[in-house]
C-alpha cells in the first residue's frame, strides 16, 4: 500500500507540477495577450486619429475644390465677358478701319487734284512770268487792262442812267414807301435826246 500512496502522491506531486507550469504558461499567454491587447488599442488610437485627420484633410480638400470651382465660374464668366468685349471691338475696329479707309481714299483724291492745281498754277506762273518777263508783253496786258476798264465804266455809266434816284432822307428810316425826314436835296438825272 505504500507503493500506491506513492504513486499517488506522485502522481498529484507530478498533476501539481503540470497544472503550476501549465497555470505559469496560461499567466504569461494572458500578459503577453494583454500586452498584444495594449499595442492594439494602442494601434487603434493611431488608428483613429489617422482617420481625423485624413477626415480634416479631405474636408480642406472638399472646400479647395469648392472655392476652386466657383474661381474656375467667376474665371469662365470673365473670360466670356473678354471675348464678348474683343469681339465687339474687333467690330469697332472694322468699322473704324473702314472709315478710315474711306477718308484715306478721299483725302488721296484731294491730293490728286490738289497737285494738278498746283501744276496749273506752276504753269500759269510760268506764262504769267513769261508774258511779264519782256516789256513789249508787259505794255500789251496794260493796254488789255485799260480797254477792259473802259468797257467795265460804259457798262456803269449805262446801268446809272436806267436806275431812277430815290429823294434822300439823311439815313433817316422810310414809312410806307415814303422818308420821315423830308429832303432838302433833289437830284434828277434825265437821260440826253439822241441825235440822228
Amino acid at each position: 500500500m505504500k507503493n500506491y500512496r506513492f504513486i499517488f502522491m506522485a502522481l498529484l506531486v507530478g498533476i501539481t507540477i503540470f497544472s503550476v507550469a501549465k497555470y505559469s504558461l496560461s499567466l504569461k499567454e494572458k500578459y503577453d495577450l494583454l500586452n498584444s491587447l495594449d499595442q492594439i488599442k494602442q494601434q487603434v488610437e493611431a488608428l483613429e486619429l489617422a482617420k481625423q485627420n485624413l477626415l480634416q484633410n479631405l474636408e480642406q480638400e472638399k472646400q479647395t475644390q469648392e472655392a476652386l470651382t466657383q474661381e474656375n465660374l467667376g474665371l469662365k464668366e470673365s473670360l466670356k465677358a473678354s471675348e464678348e468685349k474683343i469681339v465687339q471691338f474687333g467690330a469697332n475696329f472694322a468699322d473704324t478701319a473702314e472709315q478710315l479707309n474711306t477718308q484715306i481714299s478721299v483725302l488721296k483724291a484731294e491730293n490728286t487734284a490738289l497737285r494738278e492745281e498746283k501744276g496749273n498754277l506752276e504753269l500759269d506762273k510760268k506764262n504769267l512770268q513769261t508774258k511779264l518777263g519782256s516789256l513789249a508783253e508787259l505794255k500789251k496786258a496794260i493796254r488789255e487792262l485799260k480797254i477792259q476798264m473802259r468797257k467795265v465804266g460804259r457798262d456803269v455809266r449805262k446801268k446809272i442812267e436806267g436806275i431812277k434816284i430815290i429823294e434822300g432822307n439823311r439815313g433817316f428810316l422810310l414809312k410806307e414807301g415814303k422818308s420821315t425826314h423830308p429832303a432838302k436835296i433833289r437830284i434828277e438825272v434825265k437821260p440826253l435826246p439822241q441825235q440822228e
